[in-house]
């Protein structure tokens, strides 16, 4: 049997794990802040230690930071991606989330116990927005996000659309070590092939009619970076056969050009398709398969995660609240009825826009089942509407500040504008101002001047 240390700041979970490690016949120690957890860890004899990420003295993460021969799991309350990778970049083996069950700690204990006999180790040092999700699930999706985001390896990133994949591909960007460095992302499904591959590739000055410059394509764009190719389902066949000679070769060659040109990027392809099924049918490279999936993150659909829905909306709100300067709301026991049996087929994207709507449209200080429904009357305003309901909602809050209310709502409907033309450009910027009209020196100083995120 082993000797554990339980070190948490509440009794009760102490309390409760160790007579359930000592009913498995376990010898167990307590430590009730981070000092007296390190000075344990440091001074006695400790097979395996559950550590609370949040303690007087020293954190859970500083006691990472100092410990390394003893294998850590880390106990939270809080289900978010930031806590989660830092606590397996600094050597986790494992990440509970509480409420925890006894099952779950039964089979880290085997897992941990089992590979110490064969080795005489049982720490597993791996390297490595706020997401919200403490459901195990979405545990699970941290843990890997945490192990692979520090290496080069590709990703795959699958699951149905409107899950997150893109805001997984940057949560993997933002850990890496390239972090620094470009993140590029492009839709293989929202261009024509041969744009596609301009896009990619780049061109020569005189490759075709219209190439009046050369232009650099997305993989040298992203060298030193991170590639995001969303949808790659989508690639049509004769660029699935160039891509695979790029991730083999490490070089391109634009179009029209004569020279290799060499590139260094991490790639994360993301699909919502079943990419074993289109091998099978002929519709997609085996070896390109093989290529892109060595590493796999699947997200589950939200109906699949019900315990993160009002985490999730809650979040939105708040986002939202300081994004657009709206008052914040309450969630009223119907709204919150209604989300956890509503299916959800757009995902964590659909409830993001419904919460949004709802903000927008609600004209008390709270959010009711009606304000949320897809086929409500109310939720399908005409553009009027909208505006109008936009302009009530910035009014109430600036009652104060009349005199600057025109630049106000301008402001921030111009904000609302851009930061969805860019999403839906993937933020290319050229696209987007072509989108909208505008020149793209006028983007960048609207995004600059209304502090318009690009990398959330």
């Amino acid at each position: 049997m082993a000797r554990i240390l339980v070190a948490d700041d509440e009794k009760s979970i102490r309390v409760v794990l160790k007579r359930y490690l000592e009913s498995r016949g376990h010898e167990v120690v307590e430590a009730s802040d981070g000092i007296e957890a390190l000075r344990i860890l440091k001074e006695e004899e400790i097979d395996v230690a559950f550590v609370d990420i949040r303690m007087p003295g020293k954190s859970g993460l500083d006691v990472l930071k100092e410990i390394r021969d003893v294998p850590i799991v880390i106990l939270t309350a809080y289900g978010t991606m930031d806590y989660t990778v830092k606590a397996m970049e600094l050597g986790a083996v494992e990440y509970i989330t509480k409420p925890f069950l006894f099952e779950e700690v039964s089979a880290i204990l085997e897992k941990l116990l089992s590979e110490r006999k064969k080795d005489g180790s049982g720490n597993e040092v791996e390297d490595g927005l706020e997401i919200v999700g403490s459901s195990r699930k979405m545990q699970e999706v941290f843990k890997v996000v945490g192990r692979v985001a520090r290496s080069s390896i590709t990703v795959l990133i699958t699951g149905e659309s409107g899950t997150g994949k893109e805001v997984i591909a940057r949560a993997i960007h933002r850990y890496s070590n390239r972090k620094n460095a470009p993140f590029v992302a492009v839709n293989c499904a929202a261009l024509p092939p041969n744009l596609l591959e301009a896009e990619l590739f780049g061109y020569e000055k005189g490759a075709f009619t219209g190439a009046i410059s050369r232009k650099t394509g997305l993989f040298e764009q992203a060298s030193g970076g991170t590639l995001f190719l969303d949808e790659i389902g989508e690639l049509p066949p004769e660029l699935q056969a160039k891509l695979l000679r790029v991730l083999q070769e490490k070089e391109i060659r634009r179009i029209g050009g004569t020279r290799p040109v060499k590139v260094d990027f991490r790639l994360i392809a993301a699909t919502n398709r079943d990419l074993e099924t289109e091998v099978k049918k002929g519709r997609f490279r085996e070896d390109l398969y093989f290529r892109l999936n060595v590493v796999r993150i699947e997200l589950p659909p939200l109906r699949e995660r019900k315990e993160d829905i009002i985490p999730l909306a809650h979040h939105f709100i708040r986002k939202f609240s300081k994004e657009f300067k709206l008052p914040p709301k309450e969630l009223t026991n119907r709204a919150v009825e209604f989300l956890l049996h509503y299916h959800f087929p757009g995902n964590v994207r659909e409830l993001e826009n419904m919460i949004l709507r709802a903000m927008i449209l609600s004209r008390v200080n709270f959010i009711d089942a009606e304000d949320l429904k897809p086929d409500c009357k109310q939720t399908a305003p005409s553009f009027e509407e909208a505006i109008k309901n936009f302009v009530v909602e910035i009014f109430s809050v600036e009652q104060k500040e009349k005199n600057n209310l025109y630049d106000l709502i301008i402001k921030s409907a111009e904000k609302i504008l851009i930061s969805e033309v860019l999403k839906f450009c993937n933020f290319n910027q050229v696209k987007a101002a072509r989108v909208l009209g505008i020149h793209r020196n006028t983007l960048r100083k609207k995004i600059k001047e209304l502090g318009i995120e690009l990398n959330c």
